[in-house]
């Protein structure tokens, strides 16, 4: 992976408005999106609630029409493969240099036993070019610090991101001690 820092002033700071997604914009990802080994995701529309709905084969991811954060992963037969309760902290838009976000919820996975609790808190810490799969992006990098609870276990993660306003996506994730929520876009197409 290459980051360039891009050159800028500070009165000429880039600014991503909230992303507008249309039915047939396609999502694909190295390996897994959000720990689901699913590669191309495609948008489809709006559920009964105005959920955003992004289809892979058999699963379908659900975003809050409200502020476009994550809900939940659903797979063959309504089995829940993700879900968060409440909902996670959504990147907030306009994004720029030194926005922050910060939510408290819990993830529970098809794969797990117990459901962490979540203290979140991230911050926008620069605008770069970064190169990934999908080819180079000029794209916002964050930083998530992430306290979790378990009953009486604790500790903490950390994870960077970088979101493109080109690609209207988070394009990659890095988490430093869950590789399953990592990922990185391999190629994507808009309508």
């Amino acid at each position: 992976m290459a980051v360039l820092p891009l050159q800028s002033r500070a009165t000429d700071q880039p600014v991503a408005e909230r992303p507008i997604f249309s039915d047939g914009d396609v999502f694909e990802y190295v390996d897994r999106w959000e720990s689901i080994a699913c590669q191309r995701w495609e948008v489809r529309g709006r559920d009964a609630d105005g959920a955003l709905v992004r289809r892979c084969k058999d699963n379908f991811a659900y975003f809050s029409a409200d502020t476009g954060a994550l809900l939940r992963v659903v797979g063959k037969g309504g089995k829940t493969l993700v879900s968060f309760e409440p909902a996670p902290p959504a990147i907030p838009f306009p994004l720029r240099v030194g926005t922050t976000w910060h939510g408290k919820f819990a993830v529970s996975t098809s794969d797990q036993v117990v459901s962490p609790d979540l203290d979140q808190s991230c911050e926008v810490m620069a605008f770069e070019t970064i190169s990934i799969a999908a080819g180079s992006f000029p794209a916002f990098r964050y930083e998530c610090k992430t306290a979790w609870s378990v009953w009486l276990l604790h500790g903490d993660t950390t994870e960077t991101g970088w979101y493109a306003p080109a690609a209207k996506v988070v394009i990659k994730v890095v988490n430093h001690s869950e590789p399953k929520w990592s990922y990185e876009l391999a190629h994507y197409s808009l309508k």
